[in-house]
């Protein structure tokens, strides 16, 4: 949340797990990407790396946001740790061509050393 709050004039681009369009989400200057299962309009099934990597290549082309990376773990889950971190790789560069802002956010459920992979990816 903090990071959805710094800097109120500058547009972020958030890929979540979280529902988007309940109360206390994020609103106004943020764009979600939602990743779920469910088969609903507005949600992007996790396994379509390509499709979320378009959604995102289409935002950051027209101008620079800050990119979140909420649902990390999730990508793991659908994905596998490779494909996950590669595609972590490619927003990062994404990210950097743009002039944008890339964050990842993780939780106590990786471990270290996927940690550190993602550090050095991220860097």
């Amino acid at each position: 949340m903090r990071i959805l709050r710094s800097n109120p004039l500058r547009r972020k681009l958030l890929i979540t797990r979280k529902v988007p369009f309940y109360s206390g989400s994020p609103s106004g200057n943020t764009s979600v990407i939602w990743l779920s299962k469910t088969g609903h309009p507005l949600a992007v099934n996790p396994r379509d790396l390509h499709v979320i990597e378009q959604m995102i290549w289409d935002i950051l082309r027209n101008e620079n946001v800050d990119l979140i990376l909420d649902a990390v773990e999730y990508l793991i889950l659908e994905n596998g740790l490779e494909a996950t971190l590669r595609f972590v790789g490619k927003l990062r560069d994404m990210a950097v061509l743009s002039n944008s802002d890339f964050y990842v956010v993780t939780s106590d459920a990786l471990d270290e050393r996927t940690r550190s992979l993602l550090r050095r990816i991220v860097e």
